[in-house]
C-alpha cells in the first residue's frame, strides 16, 4: 500500500501547476496555450498533470477561482482597515497597480475567460462567482454610504459596486490596449463619481413673483 501524499503537499503542488499555467496564458493567450506548453512550463508528464486536472477546461475554472482568490485579498485588507475611505483606497490601489502595469497582463488573461465564458457554462459559473464576489465584498461599505447620506438611497447597492468594479477593469482594458492612456486623469474621475463632486449642479436662474411693470399709454406730449 502505498503512503498517503499529505494534503498540503498536494495543494502547494496544484498551486504551482496553475501558477505555471497562468503564466502560459500570459504569454500565449488561453486559446493558444496547449497542452503540451502547459506539461512543458510545469515539467511534469501528462500523467502528472492530469492527476490535478482533469482537462484543459478544468485548469481555467481553478484559474478563475485563483485569480478570484488573490483579488479579494487587497480589497478585503482595505475595507477592514477604513470603511469609511475604502473606496478611495480601494481605487488608488488598483490605480496604481495598473499605472505600473503589474496587473494589466492578468485582465488580459481574464478577458480571455470571458470570451470562453460566453460558449462554456463551467467556466462562465465560475467567472460569475469572480464577478459577484468582489460586488459582495463592496456591498458593506455601500451601505454604510447610503445611510450617511453621500451615495443615493435609492439605488441598489450592488449595483453600485458593480459599476465601480467595471470602471476599474475598463480603466485596466484602456491601458492594456494604449499603453499611454491617462490612468491619473481617469483616476480623479472616479474618485469624483465617489465623492459627490462629478456633477456640477446646473446654474438656476433667479425668479421672483414681482409683477412685471405695464407700459403707460401714450399721451399727446410724447415725442413720436
Amino acid at each position: 500500500m502505498s503512503p498517503k501524499v499529505p494534503k498540503a503537499y498536494l495543494e502547494a503542488r496544484r498551486a504551482e501547476i496553475l501558477q505555471a499555467v497562468y503564466k502560459c496564458f500570459m504569454e500565449k493567450g488561453f486559446h493558444n496555450t496547449t497542452m503540451q506548453d502547459i506539461y512543458d512550463a510545469t515539467n511534469l508528464s501528462p500523467g502528472a498533470v492530469y492527476n490535478y486536472f482533469s482537462s484543459k477546461e478544468d485548469i481555467v475554472v481553478a484559474a478563475v477561482k485563483e485569480f478570484s482568490n488573490q483579488s479579494l485579498i487587497p480589497l478585503a485588507s482595505l475595507i477592514s482597515e477604513n470603511p469609511d475611505e475604502s473606496f478611495i483606497k480601494y481605487f488608488q490601489f488598483l490605480f496604481s497597480a495598473i499605472r505600473q502595469n503589474d496587473i494589466t497582463k492578468s485582465f488580459s488573461v481574464l478577458l480571455d475567460f470571458y470570451s470562453e465564458a460566453t460558449r462554456n457554462s463551467s467556466i462562465r459559473e465560475a467567472t460569475i462567482k469572480f464577478m459577484n464576489a468582489i460586488g459582495v465584498k463592496l456591498v458593506g461599505p455601500v451601505k454604510r454610504k447610503q445611510r450617511a447620506g453621500l451615495f443615493n438611497s435609492r439605488l441598489d447597492p450592488l449595483s453600485i459596486a458593480h459599476v465601480m468594479a467595471g470602471m476599474v477593469f475598463a480603466s485596466a482594458i484602456h491601458k492594456m490596449i494604449e499603453p499611454d492612456f491617462d490612468m491619473e486623469n481617469f483616476g480623479h474621475v472616479c474618485e469624483a463619481m465617489i465623492t459627490g463632486a462629478f456633477s456640477t449642479p446646473p446654474t438656476k436662474r433667479l425668479r421672483t413673483n414681482q409683477p412685471k411693470p405695464k407700459r403707460r399709454p401714450a399721451e399727446k406730449g410724447d415725442q413720436k
